[in-house]
């Protein structure tokens, strides 16, 4: 095991505090959860007019969304504030030059200060886990959006430690890393859904369409976690969710717009003129060509890949080259040559 990791571990483990923290944050969690699963209950029975049977399903669609949809955000608030302070805390406690003269590499030093952040995270997500896996009990949803779920999120989490660790590597100051890490996270987060709007109307055609007949693709969606989640978990593009409002409703509209399909509450998709449309091998239609309607759980061919294929590669990369420069910094510098004056000697 990684030196620093096991040292972060026992440090970071050690005292009461740490199983406060994680009680207090399973108590939040199921209270959250227990009102996504009120709030679901209340919008199946006085909004669709479900019965039984078709309330359980739909609930625990409901409730898996809104969860994942909240573990992603806490993401997003969790991992810069235990990374931020990694590099920049040994800094301020005048211990980073002991960890630079040791026998480990820069890279081993920064993948060991990543590594028990996210080990830190990685308990609070096991601690829920129960909880997020809850809707499995309820059905309208399969073990494999779990794991697609948890894959994202990991991901995620990976992206956003490492640059908040290049960051504390580069700050001068335990505010500025923590400043920094939060603000990139937020870009990323909540600043990016305000560049995928921008960009739709901003790219718009001469007709002033958001988004064309034929779709268009969406540059900004590619680095937002909560779009490419949803693109991972619900494989939207098979027209399944029946016209219900769900969490996962307003990405995937998003999603099929930016195929060029355009979605409605009734469970009805247009397709626009050119688009071609496979209705399904269960009513023996071949594809066809030009706009018209189709019926829910029937599915679309693809103009675009998925999205989240994309946002795998955009966060490997900026992981990448953000734990490469965090290694760079805390390279120990190299000793100065040392210079000898000549002595005249008294007899000269």
């Amino acid at each position: 095991m990684n030196p620093v990791l096991s040292r972060e571990i026992l440090e970071r483990f050690r005292g009461r505090r740490a199983a406060l923290l994680i009680f207090l944050w399973t108590l939040g969690i199921g209270l959250v959860g227990y009102v996504v699963y009120l709030v679901g209950q209340e919008v199946a029975s006085n909004f669709f007019g479900m019965g039984r049977l078709i309330t359980t399903g739909f609930v625990g669609r409901f409730l898996f969304q809104g969860m994942v949809l909240l573990m992603v955000t806490a993401v997003v608030m969790v991992v810069p504030g235990v990374t931020a302070l990694t590099i920049v805390g040994e800094r301020e406690r005048q211990t980073l030059g002991l960890l630079q003269v040791t026998q480990l590499t820069p890279f081993q030093l920064v993948i060991g200060k990543l590594s028990s952040s996210l080990s830190y995270f990685l308990l609070l997500v096991v601690a829920v886990a129960p909880i997020i896996a809850l809707p499995l009990l309820f059905g309208g949803m399969s073990l494999g959006d779990i794991f697609a779920s948890l894959g994202m999120m990991l991901l995620t989490a990976t992206m956003v430690g490492s640059v908040s660790l290049a960051i504390s590597a580069r700050a001068k100051s335990s505010r500025g890393a923590v400043a920094g890490s939060y603000a990139f996270s937020f870009v990323i987060a909540f600043f990016s859904i305000a560049m995928i709007l921008a960009e739709l109307l901003v790219f718009r055609g001469s007709t002033n369409e958001i988004v064309p007949p034929r779709g268009r693709e969406i540059y900004s969606s590619w680095i937002n976690p909560y779009i490419a989640t949803v693109d991972a978990v619900a494989a939207p593009l098979s027209l399944r969710n029946d016209g219900q409002f769900t969490p996962f409703t307003p990405a995937e509209t998003l999603l099929f717009a930016r195929q060029g399909v355009s979605q409605s509450l009734g469970g009805v998709a247009f397709v626009g003129e050119g688009f071609p449309v496979d209705l399904g091998v269960a009513r023996g239609f071949g594809p066809i060509e030009g706009g018209g309607f189709i019926g829910p759980a029937q599915e679309v061919r693809l103009r675009r890949g998925p999205v989240w294929i994309r946002t795998v590669v955009v966060y490997v990369v900026i992981s990448g080259l953000a734990l490469l420069r965090a290694a760079r910094i805390v390279t120990a510098p190299a000793l100065a040559p040392i210079r000898t004056k000549r002595v005249k000697s008294a007899t000269a």
